[in-house]
């Protein structure tokens, strides 16, 4: 795979765009990269093939660009969850703060199945995607989670909330405890949680971290 520009779906009628985005995030998380096929995507995009390579050079290209693009969708919705939630004044106010970060993780992973099933194929398929694609991802989703994750553990930490002396660190830990039940395994889909189970486990989450990183 060579290194596609992703400009093209930014040229695109924001209807068309957003077809075509979910209905290759959908390919392309069901089959693979290797497996998909444009004529595959442009028939659950409900648009012709001919509109895709009209846009798009090829596979490689539409792929850097929807993964790009469906991950910002995902991180904006994500950084809106968090900042609703209200801030902690007091180290009594912690655990709601902390929990409904959780719960924006949570949420963050059960609301986009076919975005994460796409990530899981890239992880299952690293070596097709050349270093340029995979650090535009990171960069449009992850690495803007983990951020703004970051910013209110760091918060805390300037309180004297919380005791993290790498919040890097504490931002690792702190979600993969909140979507350690959340995330599938085996033959189990994502978002099997029911509410109360969702509530538990995101329960469960806050204490354990906040038995290593309460002060």
């Amino acid at each position: 795979m060579s290194s596609p520009t992703t400009a093209p779906l930014g040229r695109l009628q924001p209807q068309k765009r957003a077809a075509i985005v979910r209905g290759a995030r959908l390919v392309f998380g069901r089959d693979g990269y290797a497996r998909a096929s444009v004529d595959a995507i442009a028939t659950e995009a409900c648009v012709s093939t001919r509109t895709l390579y009209k846009h798009f050079r090829g596979k490689e290209q539409l792929f850097a660009s929807v993964l790009e693009a469906s991950a910002t969708e995902v991180a904006d919705a994500f950084v809106e969850q968090v900042a609703a939630v209200p801030f902690a004044g007091s180290a009594d106010a912690v655990p709601a703060e902390l929990t409904g970060i959780a719960h924006a993780l949570v949420r963050h992973t059960v609301d986009h199945p076919e975005h994460f099933a796409m990530v899981r194929q890239i992880v299952t398929e690293s070596t097709h995607f050349p270093a340029p694609v995979l650090a535009a991802w990171q960069e449009a989703g992850p690495l803007r989670v983990e951020a703004a994750v970051a910013g209110r553990l760091q918060r805390l930490a300037d309180q004297g909330l919380l005791a993290a002396p790498s919040i890097r660190r504490a931002v690792l830990h702190f979600v993969a405890l909140a979507t350690a039940e959340a995330n599938p395994r085996g033959l189990r889909p994502a978002g099997h949680l029911s509410a109360d189970e969702t509530e538990i486990a995101v329960a469960a989450a806050v204490e354990a971290f906040l038995n290593g990183y309460a002060t």
